[in-house]
């Protein structure tokens, strides 16, 4: 096991060599949008609605804001399907400076039709100012959702029986994390400071989950659960991805290290380090695209609540294992997945080349300190993609892991790295 930390360790500090080794990548690819005019009226909507709004000829002058749209639709094993919709707004802090990148207010609305009903709001905005020397962004959401728990460590979380009237608890969560960065000498460079206050309740747990030692030292009394975490930290993010939702070239890599405390106001203590590693490299052909991802998430102290444990499993975080199925200190994954765009020359092109697949496969791990893991978690998976338009894709999934030998779908908007 310590051999295979060593070597995903190895692969990290690789990438980030890779990062500062790399130059500015290449404009954005558009030419999917380009060779499939026809099935982009079905967002025309859009377009007309922020010409309506912003006036389109205002804009394309003077660099004013936009408006788009931002439907979802996600299907995850355990939770059925849930809808959302929303919209973002884009914008320049300064129109004259015409190096300054766009700044963003997205806000995004998603139900699931379980029961209880589920719901979540939730907005990410990000500024830029001063030539980009200066980003603010911040994660602002509430969420009212049905969660699973089936406890802490691998011998507890393997082979769950996905049993609503056992394992589940609803959730209601209250966040508010923002983060304030400078550039450091390149472009794609950031870092700063952040801090985070959030506040969760935990009512109606089931029999598995009233039961289990970590739920029972939340901070409460035996019939409402809750804690509060207060707590800042420091963050680095080096981003040359050409487009964050699907990428085609670039590199993320970003490390952040936070400490809850008392101090500031909360009832927790403990601290947390993350690291997301994230590289794509476009191969021969038009649209082939092989991408990897290392992450690690760690815990420390003996306070923390259960659900602010690392996990492994969901939509964006290991397809083959269901979501927060793996729950300790400290996980770690890697995988890379490889991603095909079809390319047809013939009066169907416009429709075919709408079509493209992927295939992943990784290994992932968790323990109770960063050095110190307990199993493998192999998984592998393939899936279908349909772009809408260009960079923005519906894709179906279909994941396996052979620990738990279970196999699940997935339906969802965008990569899931």
């Amino acid at each position: 096991m310590k051999h295979s930390f060593i070597i995903t360790i190895y692969m990290l500090v690789a990438g980030i060599a890779t990062v500062f080794a790399q130059r500015q990548t290449a404009p954005v690819d558009s030419t999917l949008l380009q060779e499939n005019p026809a099935l982009d009226r079905l967002l025309q909507l859009q377009s007309d609605l922020s010409d309506f709004v912003f006036k389109d000829e205002e804009r394309l002058l003077h660099r004013n804001a936009s408006f788009r749209f931002l439907p979802s639709i996600r299907r995850t094993p355990g939770y059925g399907f849930s809808f959302g919709l929303g919209g973002a707004v884009s914008f320049y802090t300064d129109k004259t400076d015409l190096r300054l990148r766009r700044s963003e207010v997205p806000l995004a609305v998603s139900v699931a039709f379980t029961k209880p009903f589920s719901y979540q709001i939730a907005c990410e905005p990000t500024f830029y100012f001063a030539g980009n020397a200066l980003r603010l962004s911040a994660t602002i959401s509430y969420r009212d959702w049905l969660e699973y728990y089936f406890g802490v460590g691998y011998k507890t979380c393997h082979n769950p029986q996905y049993e609503k009237k056992r394992y589940t608890y609803e959730s209601a969560l209250t966040r508010f994390k923002p983060s304030l960065q400078f550039r450091m000498g390149n472009d794609y460079l950031y870092g700063g400071i952040v801090a985070e206050v959030w506040h969760e309740q935990v009512n109606n747990p089931e029999q598995f989950v009233a039961a289990d030692t970590h739920f029972r030292q939340l901070t409460g009394n035996t019939s409402r659960h809750s804690a509060t975490g207060t707590g800042a930290g420091l963050n680095i993010t080096y981003d040359s991805r050409d487009v964050p939702n699907d990428a085609y070239r670039g590199t993320l890599l970003s490390a952040e290290t936070m400490l809850y405390t008392t101090a500031l106001g909360g009832n927790t203590r403990y601290g947390t380090l993350t690291v997301d590693y994230r590289q794509y490299v476009r191969l021969r052909g038009r649209k082939q695209v092989l991408a990897w991802n290392i992450t690690s998430n760690n815990v420390f102290g003996n306070n923390v609540p259960f659900m602010r444990y690392a996990t492994i499993g969901g939509l964006n975080n290991f397809r083959g294992y269901y979501n927060y199925q793996y729950r300790d200190k400290s996980m770690l994954t890697a995988q890379v997945e490889y991603r095909y765009w079809l390319q047809v020359n013939s009066q169907w092109g416009v429709l075919l080349n709408r079509f493209g697949f992927a295939v992943w496969a990784g290994s992932g791990a968790i323990g109770t300190n960063p050095v110190r893991y307990e199993a493998l978690l192999p998984q592998a998976g393939a899936g279908v993609r349909f772009a809408l338009r260009d960079r923005l894709n519906f894709r179906f999934d279909v994941a396996h892991n052979p620990i738990d030998h279970d196999t699940m779908w997935y339906i969802s908007f965008s990569e899931s790295f």
